[in-house]
């Protein structure tokens, strides 16, 4: 009896540590300052190797570009930090776009295919400035959402914002 009691209590802590104990707003957190970091990490890289890096908003995710000869091709391969990365369910980031005085959220278009230009929506320039932009995460399960704002001089500013849209 004790022996299947002990089983029972080992396949039961196995299978508590294999389900995810993160909700969605524990992700959405921890994906919001990671994208902040990689995007200073991004902003260092572009001063330290005096080339341009962009962030290119993709379906379900973001990948980083670098401006070379060849136009804006995508940063790979698994050793760099700023390899593409796939948000998961449930999480969205968005652009947000100021035409007039009311901000807009701007997702990448369905069809979009990826032979096509490729125009990165933030840019960090080997000077240390950035093209500034406005770059949203949210779930639409969480109230909250997480605004990373970049601005000309070459500052980030990640903010929490609570509540619904």
């Amino acid at each position: 009896m004790l022996v299947v009691v002990l089983i029972i209590g080992v396949v039961m802590a196995f299978v508590s540590l294999s389900i995810n104990p993160t909700g969605t707003a524990d992700r959405l957190n921890t994906e919001a300052r990671r994208l902040e970091a990689l995007a200073g990490a991004a902003a260092d890289d572009a001063v330290l190797y005096g080339r341009e890096i962009g962030l290119d908003i993709t379906r379900g995710g973001y990948r980083f570009l670098r401006l070379g000869d060849d136009g804006w091709q995508p940063l790979v391969g698994t050793q760099t930090p700023l390899r593409p990365r796939e948000l998961g369910d449930n999480l969205v980031i968005a652009l947000i776009a100021r035409d007039g005085d009311t901000p807009e959220l701007v997702q990448p278009e369905a069809d979009e295919d990826e032979q096509d230009v490729v125009r990165p929506e933030a840019v960090f320039l080997s000077s240390g400035e950035f093209v500034p932009f406005e770059i949203e995460l949210y779930s639409p399960d969480v109230t909250q959402r997480y605004r990373l704002t970049g601005e000309a001089a070459g500052t980030l500013e990640l903010k929490r914002i609570d509540g619904r849209r």
